[in-house]
Parts: structure tokens; C-alpha cells; sequence
């Protein structure tokens, strides 16, 4: 094959593609001085070297690219790109490239780069290299291997300063398999180029310029067999690769301690690269250590039998406190709590051998004829974090409530995003504190799962998801149908009859609560009890845009963001007061249970100025009160009432539960109990039946057990498919 020299051989089109090419970046640079420079008056110096350098990068670039790379571009005598043997010092330029992606990546993201031990900078380095060899034993182009790699590592630094300074933890893996989720809700941000993003977008526009100049060298010029086995050769190697990257602890032996509820220490201390490939090892569904399917049956079945036989024993001693069997019948018809009602179902089911805990419901308890369960959004209560003062009350009408009324806060096992994780809690009982770096809906939603919807159902209910927004988000079409909901109403049912205010650029939570009104009167008027669960999005992250009349502000702290989100939990309690108002004397028995998903992503001067001191200065039980929401539970009508409860919302649907006449499954009963002893749990500890909060790593060997024993009932009930314990997460419509 004949190859000659391109010379000077410029087409009309070339020329102005590459004209116009170099223009932009020179504009793009001269418009972002200010952005280069900064206003802090100690880093401006190094701001001016750093532009005056910029110019000369995009100016050499040019240059070299118009009069250096362009006239020794080889061609074929087809006028091809011709390909060029490599030889070893062309991996040089390889190595290049990755040191500027790993030095890039850490320069936006990484405040601690300066204090990384040069090992982990090293193994970051060594660790884009083996994806470049990769891309480049695939693709068999240096060029190309270079311009994929660069491309990724530029525009992925990007992603993720954006992610982390809106969200407040870093991207992940589980991210991308919620793009859309994330595309649907990103245009609520506002986006400001820093330094390093001006850095990062105008040396990776010099560079591929560059890039698209250089020769193409490969490993294998001709034959399609060498091509082919280079390729097989690739794909045994990246096996190889993931199977070690999965199953040998190579971050261990690194010295890596990879800290899965705050990845960002690890992507600080150990590099964004490696801490993002440390995080998202531990992102499969993998059983508790000991698990076994005959082990977790003991565990439901001897709960199940000790309940039966507590149940046996309270009735004989009230039979012969009492001398009369129909008295003490009488006694637990009339019962006061739900723990007696409990230990009755027990002995009825115990007598007629069906196997259960659970059974009858509690005939002194008033069945809703509604229940509705609404997340709010980003419902946060900073006056639980320390002392906020504020020139109004930010929640005066939740803060008044206490007429059958339950109120408190619930832990969860976020901040600032992760949504349907909370959600996931409250529907199935289970904690996501296995697995925080991914959510059950988007990763491990094979088959039916059992839930509060499943339970309603079996006894007759009407089931709803309602959500004023995209119903793909976090794949909840899905996770709704195989949770069983009978309907999923999304923002495409709120109609222009619906008269919908929008508020931050979302539907309002007044608006919200009007077609839950609308919905419950439609299901009422057909005679069918009904369950709705709500997820609200007015108060959804976006506060940098000015889109909210700012009608709370902070005593001496001044701060826009915050302002606009203590003023939208402002208008979520006048909604909250419309919504109750409207049902206190509803014909209907209805129960409303409304939490928080999580805190929103504030400023860390917020935070501070309200706590007093830094996060890390205060102990677990301060700090458990940022993953701490608010909550409540009223009734139209006679519920015990309780202030100041802290639970979690693993436990809330179980709470919702025991405040109605229905029936529970063994595995509420079994979470009742739990509750007894471990009265709230999230990621980071749990608090004991004395009020002491302990780390899971420095608990008591009873209460850990008890939590191992909770993990392989929860991932029984969430795995398993064949050998699911289904009577112990269920109810039989006929029980």
C-alpha cells in the first residue's frame, strides 16, 4: 500500500472548520476571565498567571496544529488516514494524557489533593492507564484510545463537581443507571463555571485538537485473524480484570478502607478515580455473611412461636386473674392496645394451627376507611439540628398539632438525594443501610416484592402511587407494579381541569394535595377503602435559582438558598393545613402519615451557624439528627397521642399499622418487637432501648445479633424468589 505525505494540501473545508474551531475556544477563554481569575483577592495573582497561560496554550495549540502536525498527516492512496506501527515510546503520549485526566479530575473535585499519599496518586494514574491500554487494544488506535479516554475523564470531572455540590454526595455508579431520572430534574439547577471547569474544558479543546492532528499508530496494521485475536485476547483480560476488581480485596491489601455512607472521604483521601471503583465494588446484592435460607425460616419460625407462646401465657394469666374464659375474652375485645389485640390474633392462630403470629385484627380499633401516606420532599426540621430562629415559624401549623396526633422524627439513611430509598423503607419495612450506594428500585427489583400495599390489598383496599412528576424516575413504573399498586398517578394526570399551580418550576404541594382529595373522593364514592401513597416535589434541590418569594429569612445569617427552601417548608405547611382541614371532618375514618425523604443539600455555614460547631466535631447523636426528618401520623378520629417520637422510617408503616384495626404479617410483628429494642436505626448506628446511641461497629453482641437477624430476613424477603419465606412477609386475602 502506497502512503504519501498530505503537505500542505488544505481543503476550503478544512480550513474553516479548524478557523472556526480555535475561534471558539479563544472566546470561550476571554469570556471566562472572571471565572479564571476569582474575586478572592489572595488567589487572583495565581488567576492572572494561570489565564495569561491558557492564551498560550490555545495559541500554541493552533499553531502546532496548523503548521507542525497537519503537513506530516500521512494518507493511503485512497486519500485515507493511513496507520502507522507503534513503537514503545509512543506510549509515552498515553501516559501523558492520563496524568492530565487524573490531575484534572482531582483539581475540580478534590480540596485534599495536595494531602493524597503519592501511592494513591500513583495507583489513580496506573489505574487510567489500564482503561487506556484497554480502549486501545480494542479500538487498535493510540489516537483513538486517547481521544476516548480524555473525553471521559473531562466531561466526567465535570459531572462530578455538579453532583456533589447539588446533592451533597458524589456520583456513583447507581447514577448512570438513573440518567433519566437525573436529566428530568437537572434543568432546576443553576450551573457556574469554577476555575478548574474553565481549566478542564479549554485544555481539553487544545488537546483534542491536537489529538485529531496526530497519526494514527496501531498495534496490528493488516490481517483480520491478528485483529480478531488481539481483540479475544482483550475481552480474556478484562474478564480476568473484573473477576479480581470483584473478588480479591486488592483495596484492603492497597490500604484502601472504602466508607460506603460517605463515599466522599473515600474519593478525597484515595482519589476520585479509585475511590469511585472502590464505592462501586460493593454495589452488588450480596447476602449477610452466614446467611442461609433454612436459617432465616428458624429465625421467622421461632419469632413466630415465642410470640405464640407470650400470646398463650398472657391469656391463661387473664383467665385466672379473672376465674371466667368469656371475661377474658371480653377483656381482649374491648382491648386498649394494639399489643393486646396482638397477643389475642396470636392465640386465635395458634388454635387453629394456621401457623401465624398475626391474625385478626383488633375489633376496639377504627378501621380508616382511607389511608394516606405522603414523603414530602426534602421535609427537613432544622429546629432539630440546634437553635434556628427564624422571623416566622417556618412549620407553625405541624408544630401545633397534637390532637390524635403521633409526631416525631425518623431516621433515614441519606442527605441531599437518593429519594427512593427512603420511599423503599416505608413500604417494605426493610433499611437500606445494606446497601447505600444503590437503590432497590433501579438494582435489585426482579420480581414482587411484599409491602404495606400488598397487606392493605389482602384485606380489600384500593391501592395508588401518586408522584406530580415523571413516572420514570428511579424506575418506579416498574417497582410500583411489582409492589402491586393498582395505579401509579404521575404529572401527566394532573389536567388543565385540575387548575395546578406550579411552585419552583414543580407542582405544588397545595395542588398536590387537591387531587389527593379528588382521587379519595372518587374511590369513596365507588365504596372502596383506599390506600394512596404520595410523593411530593415542590421542595425538590434547585435552590441557587431565584424562583421562590424569599418570606422566611434567618436571623443573623444571610443566605438566599436557604431562604428559598425554609420558605417552600413554608408553603408546604399551609399545605399540609389545607389537606387536614379538609379531611377532620371527613365522613370517612382517614389516617394521614406524612415524613420526610431527606435534609436538602445547604450550605456548610448553615449547618454550622445552626448546630454551633462542624459536623465531625459532634457526636453520633448529633449527628444522627441530620438524617433525622420530621413525621406524624393523625386521624379524623381517636388515636393515642405521642410528641417528640424518634423512630425510623423502616418502622413507620408498622407504627401506621398498630394505629388501625387491620391485620399485620409476622414480619410487622416481628418489627413491633425489634422496635422494643432497637427503637431506631440507620447507616451510621442505632439507638438502644436505654436511649444510648452506639456505631454498628462498637454495639452490644445482643442488639448486633439482632440486626444480623434482621439483614437476612430482609434480604429473604428482597432476593429470594423460589425460597422466600412468603408467609411470614404476607396475608392471604381469606386470613
Amino acid at each position: 500500500m502506497e502512503i504519501r505525505y498530505r503537505g500542505r494540501e488544505w481543503s476550503v473545508g478544512y480550513k474553516i472548520f479548524w478557523a472556526i474551531y480555535w475561534i471558539c475556544v479563544f472566546i470561550f477563554l476571554m469570556t471566562q476571565r472572571s471565572a479564571l481569575i476569582g474575586s478572592v483577592k489572595i488567589e487572583m495573582r495565581s488567576g492572572e498567571i494561570l489565564f495569561a497561560g491558557l492564551i498560550a496554550a490555545v495559541a500554541v495549540s493552533a499553531l502546532i496544529c496548523t503548521f507542525v502536525l497537519h503537513p506530516l498527516d500521512r494518507v493511503d492512496e485512497k486519500g485515507k488516514e493511513a496507520s502507522l506501527q507503534i513503537w514503545p515510546w509512543h506510549f509515552g503520549i498515553m501516559l501523558a494524557v492520563d496524568v492530565w485526566c487524573f490531575f484534572i479530575i482531582e483539581y475540580i473535585n478534590n480540596t485534599e489533593l495536595v494531602a493524597m499519599e503519592w501511592k494513591y496518586r500513583l495507583l489513580n494514574i496506573a489505574g487510567i492507564l489500564i482503561m487506556n491500554l484497554i480502549a486501545f487494544f480494542w479500538l487498535n488506535s493510540l489516537k483513538r484510545s486517547l481521544m476516548l479516554i480524555l473525553s471521559i475523564w473531562s466531561f466526567i470531572s465535570i459531572a462530578f463537581y455538579f453532583v456533589y455540590l447539588f446533592r451533597g454526595e458524589p456520583l456513583q455508579l447507581i447514577d448512570f443507571f438513573s440518567l433519566s431520572t437525573a436529566a428530568t430534574v437537572s434543568g432546576s439547577y443553576t450551573y457556574t463555571l469554577t476555575r478548574g471547569i474553565v481549566l478542564d474544558l479549554v485544555m481539553y479543546f487544545c488537546v483534542l485538537g491536537l489529538l485529531l492532528h496526530m497519526r494514527n499508530y496501531v498495534l496490528i496494521r493488516r490481517g483480520i485473524i491478528g485483529k480478531i485475536l488481539m481483540r479475544v485476547g482483550i475481552a480474556v483480560f478484562m474478564f480476568g480484570m473484573y473477576f479480581f476488581y470483584l473478588n480479591v480485596n486488592w483495596n484492603g491489601g492497597l490500604g484502601i478502607l472504602t466508607d460506603l455512607f460517605a463515599p466522599i472521604k473515600t474519593y478525597t483521601e484515595y482519589g476520585t478515580t479509585v475511590g469511585f471503583f472502590c464505592v462501586a465494588k460493593y454495589m452488588r446484592l450480596s447476602p449477610p455473611e452466614g446467611y442461609t435460607v433454612s436459617g432465616t425460616e428458624k429465625i421467622a419460625e421461632d419469632f413466630v412461636k415465642t410470640e405464640k407462646n407470650g400470646a398463650e401465657e398472657e391469656t391463661a394469666g387473664e383467665s385466672d386473674a379473672s376465674g371466667n374464659n368469656s371475661d377474658s375474652a371480653k377483656s381482649s375485645d374491648s382491648g386498649s392496645s394494639a399489643d393486646s389485640a396482638k397477643s389475642s390474633d396470636s392465640a386465635k392462630s395458634s388454635n387453629s394451627g394456621d401457623g401465624t403470629a398475626a391474625g385478626t385484627e383488633d375489633a376496639s380499633a377504627v378501621k380508616p376507611v382511607n389511608i394516606i401516606a405522603i414523603m414530602n420532599e426534602s421535609w427537613a426540621d432544622y429546629s432539630y439540628i440546634g437553635d434556628l430562629k427564624t422571623n416566622e415559624p417556618v412549620m407553625p401549623f405541624y408544630d401545633s398539632l397534637k390532637e390524635n396526633t403521633i409526631k416525631g422524627h425518623t431516621l433515614v439513611c441519606i442527605t441531599g438525594g437518593g429519594t427512593a430509598k427512603t420511599e423503599y423503607e416505608f413500604l417494605t419495612g426493610n433499611s437500606v443501610k445494606r446497601f447505600p450506594a444503590m437503590v432497590p428500585y433501579v438494582s435489585y427489583f426482579t420480581h414482587d416484592q411484599y409491602s404495606i400495599v400488598s397487606t392493605l390489598e389482602a384485606q380489600g383496599y384500593k391501592t395508588a402511587a401518586m408522584h406530580p412528576y415523571k413516572g420514570s424516575n428511579w424506575n418506579r413504573e416498574t417497582a410500583y407494579r411489582l409492589l402491586g399498586f393498582d395505579r401509579f398517578y404521575t404529572q401527566d394526570d394532573f389536567t388543565d381541569e385540575d387548575d395546578v399551580e406550579y411552585v419552583h418550576s414543580h407542582i405544588s404541594d397545595m395542588s398536590n394535595y387537591k387531587k389527593i382529595i379528588q382521587v379519595v373522593n372518587e374511590e369513596n364514592k365507588a365504596g372502596n377503602p383506599f390506600f394512596l401513597f404520595d410523593i411530593t416535589m415542590q421542595n425538590h434541590g434547585g435552590y441557587t435559582t431565584d424562583d421562590v418569594d424569599e418570606t422566611i429569612t434567618v436571623d443573623g445569617y444571610e443566605n438566599d438558598v436557604v431562604s428559598r427552601f425554609l420558605s417552600l417548608e413554608k408553603l408546604s405547611d399551609d399545605a399540609l393545613e389545607y389537606l387536614i382541614d379538609y379531611f377532620k371532618d371527613y365522613d370517612e375514618p382517614t389516617l394521614i402519615v406524612m415524613f420526610g425523604d431527606h435534609y436538602p443539600t445547604m450550605p456548610d455555614s448553615f449547618t454550622e451557624y445552626v448546630s454551633g460547631e462542624n459536623y465531625n466535631s459532634l457526636d453520633l447523636e448529633q449527628q444522627e439528627h441530620y438524617y433525622a426528618t420530621p413525621f406524624l401520623i393523625w386521624a379524623n378520629y381517636d388515636i393515642p397521642e405521642e410528641q417528640n417520637v424518634v423512630t425510623s422510617t423502616n418502622y413507620l408503616s408498622t407504627l401506621l399499622l398498630g394505629q388501625t384495626g387491620l391485620k399485620m404479617t409476622d414480619y410487622n410483628y416481628y418489627l413491633k418487637d425489634l422496635m422494643t429494642r432497637i427503637p431506631a436505626l440507620n447507616h451510621m448506628g442505632y439507638e438502644d432501648a436505654d436511649g444510648n446511641w452506639h456505631t454498628w461497629s462498637g454495639g452490644s453482641e445482643k442488639d448486633l445479633m439482632d440486626e444480623w437477624q434482621y439483614e437476612c430476613l430482609q434480604y429473604n424477603e428482597l432476593a429470594e424468589k423460589r425460597n422466600r419465606l412468603d408467609w411470614f412477609f404476607s396475608l392471604t386475602s381469606d386470613s
